[in-house]
């Protein structure tokens, strides 16, 4: 893996401090590797290996958030992810997986069992291990950026001067921060042009005819500085040639190298002061990473600036508390740093509003405590000698580093300059404190810490090396483990003697070369001999340090035995899928694109098919999905063999890919003519179509092949394979087991049916869909007996959409299912409401799609919603209607769930009869209450007799089996009066009201109760 420049430079000046400190050092305190944290992600997985939890960590890993996880099967994340994986107790090996935001992304994934309730079975660890391959890069990139950070914050303990401040921290930032230019602007006068006060390296020269400004009125001030200036933002911009924020001084960066910018705001007690500009020779230079350790700079120049500040200001008061007395409480009010008295006898006597601030107490809160009570409890021992010394006249003043403690519980680091003032016979009155918070430096000086404590925790092999006898100075954990050798040995030992290759001639060329590698250093890839004989491939990045008189080579080795070995199974798992052996979706992108080109360079002809299994989800429902992975892998088994018979249409450079799910595509090359395309095509409709023995039952399959042709339709993949797809949508809907030829026209009518798709399911998450209701009149009594509700849908664009617009796209998606569900609650709810208002013995019918009828969980939903919404099926009277071919396709079945239905107290009416079956024996099967009679036969009633005749059998039929009988569609007096006479029991049409929403039915309701009864 490759490691970054910038992790040399921090362990060269780690090798400085050690040989400062001698080799006893060495040996007791070795240095550490830098290892970034590391994002965790978490997926619960279900039986059937779908996501059904997800952690924010998986979200930022796999670039999608948490809803777009759920119900994603885990293939679909880890192309590579198998079932062995869940038995193994030990990290599987990186697994290369593409996302939104990195198409190239190995990650360890970890498994344990999970036995809790509910559907979660598999709890998967993934961890990011392409940081692995970038960690050494990041380390090395982040200690340069720190010793920049860390020379600054040394250079701010001695350096007085501001002007030689800023022009250090410009110094820093381009030697051992890696960029090309830097400059620190001020804004100097009323003009707000903001002017260089320091400047350093080799393209200062851009300065000299470039102007910025602070405000935002003028195009200058609109770039990254004046934006930094005025917002107190760290503003960059990663591409020079593209951001619109570099248009004023595009060409000149462009001209002098620069191709990316960041400007980091340097503040002065909380107010803009100047702007920190660096320039980068590289685009998308500024990370995060160099992001933050830059903007440390700027805030930590501006800390200098503050504490400089504070501290002649501490020095004014001191002289002024010394000289006299009189003139403290002046200063001690109006003192930026936290102030306090405090006596031995009564605690604190006075406090500034600063040290109120710095500690979070209110002033009369502050002065009930002791100087000890707030003081750390590991500092108190000190504090407590220091004011016994105090006490006896043995300390007047000092300073001293110390920890309080925050009202809110967390640690203040503070530095205390003390003054005791006696009385005229030597003893103590009280004891003047200055009190300034350090935290922040002591943050920075922490980090560094860390940074070295980390150093030692890292697998690889860190090494540093006198430059001039080749023996080894330092060898970190890693590499003493990796070896079998102790530091002591190797420390007798030279680079050739670990590694077999190696002759001191290379060596000494080697170290040579270094010296003109600069920042660089020397990649190299050889063997590692361990001390038991036993050889490893590696792969280091060598730096060289020339700051001093002894110079040192730093080394970064990483073992690559694992890559080495994963790379040829991650090559193969990148562009295959697991489940059937095929070409992926990606690679078979790659190669449609290498054979337009071909096809467009030798002008031939080429062909993509889109294969789709017809009806597969109900085949993959009905016997389990092991079954369906079975028919999967039967299926491109089938497509690939069928494709490749020895004829001379197919050719071997022809490619059968899985796209996902039941989706496959096939690329046909060298044609000679359309008929080649149709040939192979009716070839595997066949192979599809042959019978498949699965779970002892004889399974038929179809597909529906969709066809587009380069350069007729077409000349990219990604056009190719959309034409593609839309011919395949063309042949399902034709019935499918048949092929379709890409035309034009498919496109408009897939894109309307497609964004009809995506209206509804937005309708569904929104408050788009309306309910409408019918009612239904008793021709004995002329009283409503009931209305049934009827689905709208209030589009934001199109106005009230109607039923036969969306319904049959909705049954084709599966949408139907979700739709009914709204229907059914709003209904359940409206008839709550009606019921409240006293309405009550209103029935309700809504429609049960043929698709809802048929899922398994229908009666927990119906359940489900009977008891979220409070109705009572048995006194409020809910009907639901279902139609005869609903109830065809498997009887059994259907009696079943009609008579579990019925068993709750649900009503059931038999929709659209007389169009299907109409079977007397059938009907006797059923526990049904209604018939009711299509409008086909009651729409020309009164103008044709044998339409009046089958209604009259209908109604007859239905009374001869205790139901009701009711006939839709009815529009006319003439139609009303020959049902009534037929005996028909109720009727539902125009004739007395349209579908109404639910306001207007009441209305109407209230309107037909006076005409009718007065």
């Amino acid at each position: 893996m490759k490691r970054d420049k910038g992790l040399g430079r921090l362990l060269a000046r780690l090798a400085r401090y050690v040989r400062g400190c001698g080799a006893s050092f060495v040996h007791d305190c070795p240095a550490a590797v830098a290892l970034a944290d590391v994002d965790i992600a978490l997926l619960g997985l279900t039986e059937t290996l779908r996501v059904a939890t997800a952690n924010t960590g998986a979200e930022r890993l796999l670039g999608q958030d948490i809803h777009e996880l759920l119900g994603t099967a885990i293939t679909a994340i880890l192309p590579g992810f198998d079932r062995e994986i869940l038995q193994s107790p030990a990290p599987y090996p990186a697994l290369k997986i593409s996302t939104r935001l990195r198409p190239a992304l190995a990650v360890e994934v970890r498994t344990s069992p999970w036995n809790g309730p509910g559907d979660l079975r598999y709890i998967l660890t993934l961890r990011d291990a392409s940081l692995e391959q970038e960690i050494a890069a990041n380390a090395a990139r982040l200690a340069c950026l720190y010793q920049a950070l860390s020379a600054l914050n040394a250079a701010i303990r001695h350096t007085q001067d501001e002007a030689t401040l800023l022009a250090l921290t410009c110094q820093l930032a381009v030697d051992l921060g890696g960029v090309a230019m830097a400059w620190i602007g001020t804004v100097s006068d009323a003009s707000g042009a903001i002017r260089p006060v320091a400047r350093h390296g080799s393209q200062v020269s851009y300065l000299d005819h470039i102007r910025v400004s602070s405000r935002p009125d003028v195009a200058e001030g609109r770039g990254p500085v004046g934006i930094a200036y005025r917002e107190g933002r760290v503003v960059t911009v990663g591409d020079y040639r593209q951001d619109g924020l570099a248009g004023f001084w595009q060409e000149r960066a462009l001209a002098h190298g620069f191709r990316s910018v960041g400007a980091f705001p340097i503040t002065r007690h909380g107010a803009p002061f100047a702007v920190l500009t660096v320039y980068h020779a590289q685009e998308n230079a500024f990370d995060k990473d160099m992001v933050d350790v830059l903007h440390d700079m700027a805030s930590a120049v501006s800390f200098a600036l503050e504490t400089r500040d504070r501290e002649q200001q501490r020095r004014a008061a001191q002289e002024a508390l010394i000289e006299k007395e009189r003139h403290f409480r002046a200063y001690f009010e109006q003192a930026v740093i936290g102030m306090a008295a405090t006596s031995p006898e009564k605690g604190w006597v006075e406090v500034n509003d600063a040290m109120c601030a710095m500690l979070g107490y209110a002033r009369h809160e502050l002065l009930t405590k002791t100087w000890l009570d707030l003081t750390h409890p590991e500092d108190r021992s000190a504090n407590l000698k220091l004011l016994t010394e105090i006490r006896s006249g043995g300390l007047d003043s000092t300073t001293f580093d110390k920890r309080y403690i925050h009202k809110a519980g967390h640690v203040v680091h503070v530095h205390v300059a003390l003054q005791a003032v006696r009385h005229a016979d030597h003893t103590l009155h009280y004891v003047v404190l200055l009190v300034e918070d350090v935290s922040a430096r002591k943050h920075h000086e922490d980090m560094l810490g860390r940074l070295a404590k980390i150093l030692d925790e890292s697998s690889d092999e860190i090494y540093m090396l006198d430059a001039r006898t080749h023996r080894f100075l330092f060898a970190n954990t890693g590499a003493q483990r990796n070896l079998g050798y102790s530091i002591e040995e190797l420390r007798a030992l030279s680079p050739i003697d670990i590694e077999p290759s190696l002759s001191q001639d290379d060596f000494t060329k080697l170290t040579a070369s270094l010296q003109g590698a600069g920042n660089d250093g020397v990649r190299r890839e050889g063997e590692h001999r361990r001390k038991d004989g036993t050889v490893y491939p590696i792969e280091a990045r060598l730096h060289l340090s020339l700051n001093d008189d002894s110079p040192v080579i730093v080394a970064i080795v990483q073992d690559t035995s694992e890559r080495r070995r994963l790379e040829a199974r991650l090559r193969h798992q990148a562009t295959h899928d697991t489940l059937t052996g095929l070409a992926n979706r990606v690679f078979f992108h790659e190669v449609l694109e290498k054979a337009i080109a071909r096809a467009r360079r030798h002008h031939t002809l080429m062909a993509v098919l889109f294969v789709d299994l017809d009806a597969f989800k109900d085949t993959n429902d009905s016997l389990g999905h092991e079954y369906g992975d079975h028919l999967l892998r039967e299926i491109a088994r089938r497509l690939t063999s069928g494709l490749r018979r020895e004829d001379w249409v197919a050719r071997p450079d022809d490619l059968v890919a899985r796209q996902g799910g039941d989706e496959f595509t096939i690329l046909l090359q060298d044609l000679a003519s359309v008929d080649d395309i149709t040939r192979v095509t009716d070839r595997l409709l066949g192979e599809i179509a042959r019978p498949l023995s699965l779970k002892e039952t004889s399974v038929h399959v179809t597909a529906s092949i969709g066809i587009t042709v380069f350069p007729f339709d077409d000349t990219d993949s990604e056009g190719l394979l959309r034409n593609a797809d839309v011919a395949m949508y063309k042949a399902k809907e034709a019935g499918g087991n048949m092929y379709a030829f890409y035309a034009a026209a498919m496109s408009a009518e897939i894109k309307e049916r497609r964004a009809i798709e995506e209206g509804l399911r937005r309708a569904l998450e929104g408050d788009q869909l309306l309910l409408y209701y019918q009612p239904q009149i008793d021709l004995r009594t002329g009283a409503v007996a009931g209305v049934e509700a009827l689905i709208r849908w209030q589009h934001p664009e199109r106005g009230l959409i109607t039923p036969g617009a969306f319904i049959t796209i909705a049954e084709e998606s599966g949408l139907i299912v979700a739709l009914g569900e709204w229907v059914l609650k709003n209904a359940c709810l409206q008839s709550q409401c009606w019921k409240a208002r006293g309405l009550a013995g209103l029935r309700i019918a809504v429609n049960l799609s043929a698709r809802q009828f048929k899922e398994r969980d229908l009666l927990a939903t119906v359940t489900r919603i009977l008891t979220e919404t409070g109705l009572d099926p048995a006194t409020d009277l809910l009907e639901l209607e279902v139609t005869e071919t609903t109830l065809m396709d498997d009887m059994g079945k259907a009696a079943a769930t009609l008579g579990a239905l019925r068993d709750m107290g649900l009503k059931i009416a038999l929709d659209d009869f007389g169009t299907g079956y109409s079977s007397l024996n059938y009907l006797k099967r059923f526990r049904i209450n209604t018939l009711k009679i299509d409008q086909t036969f009651v729409r020309d009633i009164a103008r044709n007799t044998e339409g009046a005749a089958i209604a009259s059998v209908i109604i007859t039929l239905g009374h001869s089996l205790g139901l009701t009988v009711v006939a839709e569609g009815v529009e006319t007096r003439e139609q009303l009066d020959i049902l009534r006479a037929a005996g028909c029991d109720e009727i539902q049409g125009y004739y007395y009201s349209e579908p109404l929403p639910a306001a207007a039915f009441e209305e109407w309701l209230a309107a037909y109760k006076r005409k009718v009864w007065g």
